[in-house]
């Protein structure tokens, strides 16, 4: 019976170690949950600084966020193979802040800031890792921009290489040029000169008069046609926002139908994503913010904070889709009509 119960415990070991060390996190995924813990911490920052004291609920909050977001150790995979991490320090920080009295204020808001300004410096380093390992991927989107520019010249189009009416039009009056010019007849010493100058001033007046028909006749057109590729070459950029590859003509619209889709058939999960996806598009296509592939949402919330209005709208939707996506929060029915409409709101 002894022998029996080692045996279990030695394979229960080793099935322990196999297991963690199958589940090592990724690079990606430990990068979104240290954001969720930084967006934690600068909550219990800012109940801080805007009470005065401590807000007991929003407290408890706050302190979980970031306590369940960082496990004390962990294993992380990236391009450069597997690191162990260590969070130790962030327990460490929160057991002193639990430690503290109720109403000591000012200590805790020490604390607070610490375990903020480490987790800023923290996601600002992960973000440098993951920029540099998309790099890669970057360079060859843009060889293939290159690539594409490159066949859009007329030696490649198949229709530019065609000759047009305009073009048609030119050729004509250089034909009736040289007829005029060759079918003159000899004339006198005298009267050689004079019809000469006449002859140049029609030339000239002809011409002038050729030139300004055309672009009378064909100049809006001309100009409306450059306007349209232009329009269609810049639609053909592909966008990636929070890792999700866009469609180059795929609006804000069309991921909210899509979002509406996702709801219909129970993924209130994803809708909530995709949403929240709709709106950052939105808004870059307003320019009042620039959308970047590593960029992550925090990023996002973060460069519109010096204005007051959109931050106030961007905020409750970060926090929400964080909160649903990263920490896995159940999605209800309820909480999808309340998103859908701030969604709403802040792309009027």
């Amino acid at each position: 019976m002894t022998r029996s119960r080692a045996t279990l415990v030695v394979l229960f070991v080793a099935l322990c170690g196999a297991t963690s060390t199958a589940r090592a996190a990724s690079l990606d995924g430990y990068r979104s949950r240290v954001s969720v813990a930084l967006s934690h911490s600068a909550e219990l920052l800012d109940a801080l600084k805007e009470t005065g004291s401590v807000d007991g609920r929003r407290e408890a909050q706050a302190l979980a966020g970031v306590r369940d977001a960082l496990p004390p150790r962990e294993r992380v995979e990236w391009a450069g193979g597997v690191t162990d991490v260590d969070n130790s320090w962030l327990r460490k920080e929160l057991e002193a802040y639990a430690a503290l009295p109720a109403g000591d204020a000012g200590e805790k808001r020490k604390i607070a800031a610490r375990v903020n300004a480490r987790l800023a410096a923290l996601s600002s380093r992960l973000d440098e890792t993951a920029g540099a390992s998309s790099q890669a991927a970057r360079d060859r989107e843009a060889e293939k921009g290159r690539l594409q520019s490159i066949l859009r010249r007329p030696e490649y189009n198949e229709q530019a290489s065609h000759e047009t009416a305009l073009g048609r039009l030119w050729k004509q009056f250089k034909g009736l040029l040289s007829r005029l010019l060759a079918a003159r007849a000899p004339m006198a010493p005298g009267a050689a000169g004079f019809f000469s100058v006449v002859a140049r001033v029609f030339v000239y007046a002809l011409a002038v008069a050729v030139i300004v028909f055309v672009v009378w006749r064909f100049g809006p057109r001309l100009v409306n046609q450059l306007s349209t590729r232009r329009r269609k070459g810049r639609g053909r950029e592909a966008r990636v926002v929070l890792g999700e590859r866009l469609a180059p003509d795929e609006s804000a619209a069309d991921l909210l139908a899509e979002a509406e889709r996702l709801a219909r058939a129970g993924e209130l999960r994803g809708a909530i994503r995709k949403a929240y996806i709709a709106v950052l598009c939105e808004l870059g296509d307003r320019k009042l913010i620039r959308l970047a592939q590593h960029k992550t949402n925090r990023d996002y919330l973060n460069s519109v904070r010096d204005r007051d209005d959109l931050f106030g709208t961007l905020r409750p939707l970060t926090q929400d889709y964080e909160r649903h996506w990263y920490g896995f929060a159940p999605a209800t029915p309820a909480d999808w009509d309340e998103y859908r409409a701030l969604c709403n709101r802040a792309i009027q």
